[in-house]
Formats: C-alpha cells, structure tokens, sequence
C-alpha cells in the first residue's frame, strides 16, 4: 500500500506483474491464432472443416460459460489461472509431439481447440473478475485500458503476423512458442502477492449459483440493458465484418493486397484507441463516452454502405475499430464497478457468453443479406443494428447508480 500513498495514480507492482502475464498469455493466444489455420488448412482441404476450428475453440463458452462463472466466483482466482495456464500448454504441447510424430489430424486440432476454449473460460472470467481486486475504483478505467491495449497489440496484431511466419519456418514452432507463453505467464501470476479475490460466500449448489448470477443480471437494469447493448453492436458488427472481404475485393474492385491494407488500417485504429481509450474516460467520464460512442460506428457502417473507394472504407474501419476498443474500456470497468466482487465471475462469464453467442449469428445473417441482395444492404443493416445498440445504451445508462451518474471527467 506504500507505493499507492506515495504515487497515487500508480497502479501497483501487483497490477503490472499480472498485466506482464496477460501479456505474455495474448502474444501466445495471436501467435496460435495466426497459426493453427494454416494447420488446418495443411490438414483437410474441406472449408467447412477449417472453418470449424474457430467454432469449436468459442463452443466451450456456450456449453459451460456460467459453470465456469461458478468456479471463478467458488475458488481461488490465482490458483485456477495458474492451473489454466498450465494445462493450455499441456495441450498445445501435445499439439507439437504429434505434429513431430506426424500423427496431428484435424480431428486432433479440434480437440485441443476445444480444451483450449475450455482454459480461456477460466482465465479470461478470472482476470476480468480479478481487476478490482488489484486497483481503486478511480483506476479501473486505466487498469482496463492497458489490459486491452495489450490484447490489441500483441494477440490481434503482433502474436497473428508472428504466428504465420513461425509456421512458415516450421509447422511446430508457433505451437512450442504458445507453450511457452503459458508457462511464461503462470510464473508471473505466482508473484504477484495481493490476493485476486475477495471472501467467499457459502454456496448450495452449481446450480443454485448459475441461477444467482442469472438472477443478479437479468434483475439489475443497468447490466441487463448493458448486456443487450453489446450483444445488439456484436451482431451488428459482424453483420458487416463477415461480409468485408466481399465489399473490398468485389464491390469496390480492389486487389486483395489492397483488402489486407484496409485491414491494416483498422488494427491500428484499435491500437490507437487501446492506448489512449484510459485518457479518453479521464477526460470525458465513462457515461458520455458510452453515449456517444455508437454514433461513431453508426457513421462507420453508413459510410461503408456508401463508399465509392477502398480508401474510404479504410478510414471508416479505423474509426470503427478505434471505437469499439474505446467503447470496452468504460464498459468493462462499469461492468466491475457495479457487480459485488461474490458475484463478478459469473456476470463477466454470462456476459461474455451472451456477446460472443450473437457473433455466428451476425456473421450468418450477413452473408444471407449479402446473397439475397447485396453487400451494400448488409452494412446498412449493421448501421440500423447499431442504432438499436445505441438506444439501448442510452435507456441502460438512465440507471446509473447515484455515484457513477455524478462522476465528473478528471
């Protein structure tokens, strides 16, 4: 606490130590990403099989998203992220013995996706839950910020590009990488002294506790509304993203290098959000940012319905994916704020289960859109989506609890 009294604004040695295993952790997560495809894809040649994968590593979140919740709330946050990690690199590391006994089939690949997906249930409800443990309230927006800017930098960008060109040199290598990481990251949670977690309550059963949290966030306006806001942008988004490839390369008739510049483009939109989405809330305050962010996705997905050229599309996917990253920040810290600390595992577990659920369904109802009209149609859907989100928004903030509703930009 020293170090808090004399450095107000500092987040910790604590806070810094489980940043730096988060980020080892997402480096891995974007290396494995930006390989296990190509795996796959030197595996079968069938596409619903390739395709597969990523449905398989987001399948354990619907499956056992608010049993994982109740572990998280149940146990002990340091343990199971240690025990997370440390099995994610037991299974990857499989993954290398039978690409080195040449053994791996994409069967095998759907099996480690899915375990993997299982370990991110965990580790992912268990940082999240873990945050206010570390900082202040007034810091959560901060502490936040860096979390995503890393998930930004090093998995989306950095850890993809990295992992294409490992397998390039050697198929196992971007897994042995992963591996590492993993352990890398559970060394670094093990230093870190302050506990992760609050006093546990009493419970009666597994699903006495699904039922509490279900209750908790269903019967409180703000996380409910909060909840239906990001599932709305979710679908909205992925409306229009599962369909982009589409609207550069054949509507806009540009190269597909050009496609993979637009792509670019937006990565860094969300770099630069990432870095400075902290500042923003300092400046702003969480409630006016998350009022006014969807108009800024609103415009983006409209401009796409209109653009003449690539380039224009280029420059609204920046601002598209500046805002979305900026839009997690305050609305994750909120999410923390207004949770009890009993409860957060669940919350964050059900709340990711009910955004990362929509995703399919929006990429699905793009493509239906698409073929039955046109890729234009399809993003002006995602802008009337959007609209929806942003009403949303606004209605779930009129229930700001009295203390958030006064705080002022810092």
């Amino acid at each position: 606490m020293t170090s808090d009294t004399a450095a107000p604004r500092s987040l910790g040695g604590d806070y810094w130590r489980f940043w730096t295993a988060s980020a080892f952790s997402n480096l891995g997560d974007g290396i494995r990403l930006g390989a296990l495809p190509l795996l796959a894809l030197a595996l079968t040649d069938d596409a619903r099989l390739i395709g597969g994968v990523v449905a398989v590593t987001t399948l354990p979140w619907f499956l056992f998203g608010p049993i994982g919740g109740v572990i998280v709330d149940r146990g002990n946050r340091r343990t199971l992220m240690v025990a997370g990690q440390v099995a994610r690199a037991a299974l990857v590391a499989l993954l290398v013995g039978l690409i080195a006994a040449e053994q791996a089939t994409i069967w095998w690949v759907y099996v480690v996706a899915f375990g993997l997906g299982c370990g991110e249930i965990i580790v992912d409800s268990s940082s999240q839950a873990a945050i206010p443990q570390l900082v202040r309230p007034d810091q959560l927006d901060r502490a936040n910020a860096h979390l995503i800017a890393a998930v930004t930098v090093l998995d989306q960008v950095a850890g993809v590009t990295l992992g294409a060109v490992l397998f390039s040199v050697s198929t196992g290598l971007p897994f042995v990488v992963d591996a590492a990481t993993f352990v890398v990251g559970a060394a670094l949670l093990l230093a870190v002294r302050r506990p992760l977690q609050g006093a546990r309550t009493a419970t009666s059963s597994v699903r006495a506790d699904i039922g509490e949290g279900f209750r908790f966030l269903l019967g409180h306006e703000l996380l409910r509304g909060l909840t239906g806001a990001v599932a709305m942008t979710n679908l909205a988004a992925t409306t229009a993203s599962g369909v982009f490839v589409i609207l550069i390369v054949d509507e806009l008739r540009a190269a597909e290098a050009t496609y993979g510049v637009v792509l670019g483009v937006g990565a860094v939109g969300g770099i630069v959000g990432s870095l400075i989405a902290g500042r923003l809330v300092d400046v702003v305050g969480r409630s006016r940012l998350l009022r006014s962010l969807p108009a800024a996705l609103v415009t983006g997905f409209v401009t796409n319905a209109l653009a003449p050229a690539a380039w224009v599309v280029g420059i609204s996917f920046f601002v598209v994916s500046f805002a979305i990253v900026v839009f997690n920040v305050p609305g994750r810290a909120l999410r923390q704020a207004v949770t009890p600390e009993h409860l957060l595992g669940r919350v964050v577990a059900t709340f990711r289960m009910v955004g990362m659920g929509v995703v399919p369904v929006g990429a699905f109802l793009g493509g239906v859109i698409t073929e039955a009209s046109n890729v234009r149609v399809a993003n002006w859907a995602a802008a009337a989506g959007m609209l929806i989100a942003w009403a949303l928004m606004v209605n779930a903030l009129r229930h700001l609890p009295p203390d958030e509703e006064q705080q002022q930009p810092r």
